[in-house]
């Protein structure tokens, strides 16, 4: 018996979000949902670059090639975010998750990049089939933190790997066995990023797959719907209808070509009758470049050569650098608080040669001196993760530092007993002992409790905890 899939898909906005930068794709061979962000606001064009792509694509895919075809649609989304950056600089930062599901009536192929989830539901067993692309999965993997504590952890919104243009960004695609009775859940993490697995596997077996989804929606909106929720709910079934081809969020909202043609350099084109005649502007290009002798067509050659041709090396040469700063990361200061920063702590004519990625709440000033000072003039680490764990020691250290202030704040705010109360308590609370002038030799007699031992000299920066010293 052929299987085919029963669906229901869903994009919301949430509660605080002012529009919809998720997409999402659905047919009875595709289910997909991206997750755009950053970058100007142009998330929503990200992610309907990823379903654009991928839309494409559906249907091309057979038994044998569905992991070729996905990896290559991927591929090409990515290259096109790329272009459009490489064209409008501030689309800079922009990116987008894509996870789903390709299916060719035997057999499933699963594509992930970021954090958006797929889950199945098999005899009973709930279970995740994705990874997220993310710092927080680190730590839950490591054990470090649990489930639910990266809910709400302050790096949640750290991934590691998305969509955003850069070549070595590479999603995680695999075949998997299919069977009916599957049911599937692709979610963004307005969803999965809200409430945890087990809050999922409360509901995701109910019957009704419209009421489930209402189910899903209503648990993420319990959690505040503070992000973009998107649900591709699937049911695998035997000879099934084929269900409807659809396009939701950011990727049917958005006119794609006209939102690509507005970030393309043309602004210098007469645009006056472009909208309304499709062939306005393959005209007004041409009337724009239409030689008028054939004197001027050489002389223009010539200028084009002498001008262009430099400008071309430098603008080659400008791309490379461009390209070699957004794979450098390191940790500094933005209005003294910890921020990772993407590209490298100089300027260039002026130009800063760095963005920031994520400012964190900790404060600078609630450092060591010794860690203000390495803050203050960037930390350079190898890679995005590196950053990350970086700046989480650093609000750890704060943390330490702020608590041993508190301490001696407390140890000062306390009298101390007077010499006289000190010998009276001595002699009633121990008859038989005996006072000497003599000081102890481990003792000195100018000490005060406070003061600090060799070993935690704030001086001594071979000792290491020195460097922790507040």
């Amino acid at each position: 018996m052929a299987l085919t899939l029963s669906y229901v898909a869903r994009s919301e906005v949430g509660l605080v979000r002012k529009n919809n930068q998720d997409s999402a794709y659905v047919s009875p061979t595709m289910l997909m949902v991206a997750d755009g962000m950053g970058g100007a606001a142009a998330g929503d064009l990200a992610s309907a670059v990823a379903i654009d792509e991928l839309r494409d694509t559906d249907g091309d895919h057979t038994e044998t090639d569905m992991i070729e075809v996905v990896a290559g649609a991927i591929t090409r989304a990515n290259e096109r975010i790329r272009d459009l950056v490489a064209v409008d600089p501030s689309l800079d930062g922009m990116g987008t998750t894509v996870c789903g599901l390709l299916f060719d009536g035997e057999q499933l192929a699963v594509a992930n990049i970021g954090d958006s989830r797929a889950y199945r539901l098999r005899d009973g067993e709930f279970m995740r089939i994705t990874r997220d692309h993310s710092w927080v999965q680190t730590l839950v993997d490591d054990g470090r933190i649990t489930e639910a504590e990266a809910l709400v952890h302050p790096h949640r919104s750290l991934i590691l790997k998305v969509l955003n243009g850069q070549p070595n960004h590479v999603p995680d695609l695999e075949p998997a066995d299919v069977q009916a009775g599957d049911r599937y859940l692709i979610c963004s993490d307005g969803l999965c990023g809200m409430v945890t697995d087990a809050a999922i596997e409360e509901v995701i077996g109910g019957t009704d797959a419209e009421q489930v989804v209402d189910d899903l929606v209503r648990i993420a909106y319990a959690e505040g719907g503070l992000d973009n929720i998107t649900i591709i709910l699937a049911d695998v079934v035997d000879n099934g209808p084929l269900g409807e081809t659809l396009v939701l969020g950011a990727a049917a909202e958005l006119d794609l070509a006209e939102a690509v043609d507005d970030t393309e350099d043309t602004r210098q084109l007469p645009t006056d009758g472009i909208r309304s005649d499709p062939n306005a502007r393959d005209k007004a290009e041409e009337a724009r470049y239409q030689p008028t002798t054939k004197g001027r067509r050489s002389a223009g050659v010539k200028v084009l050569l002498v001008v262009l041709l430099p400008l071309l090396v430098i603008g080659g040469g400008l791309f490379g650098w461009y390209s070699f700063l957004q794979t450098k990361y390191y940790v500094g200061d933005s209005d003294e608080l910890v921020t990772v920063f993407r590209g490298v702590p100089d300027t260039l004519a002026g130009i800063r040669l760095s963005s920031p990625v994520q400012v964190h709440n900790t404060k600078v000033n609630d450092l060591p001196l010794f860690y203000q000072d390495k803050v203050r003039a960037a930390i350079v680490v190898p890679d995005l993760a590196a950053a990350a764990a970086t700046a989480e020691e650093l609000r750890l250290i704060s943390l330490r530092c702020i608590a041993q202030r508190q301490a001696r704040a407390d140890q000062t705010t306390t009298p101390s007993p007077s010499p006289t109360s000190s010998v009276t308590a001595t002699t009633t609370s121990s008859p038989r002992s005996t006072t000497s002038p003599t000081v102890s030799p481990t003792t000195s007699p100018n000490a005060s409790p406070t003061s600090p031992t060799p070993t935690q000299s704030p001086s001594a920066d071979t000792s290491p905890k020195a460097s922790e010293d507040c």
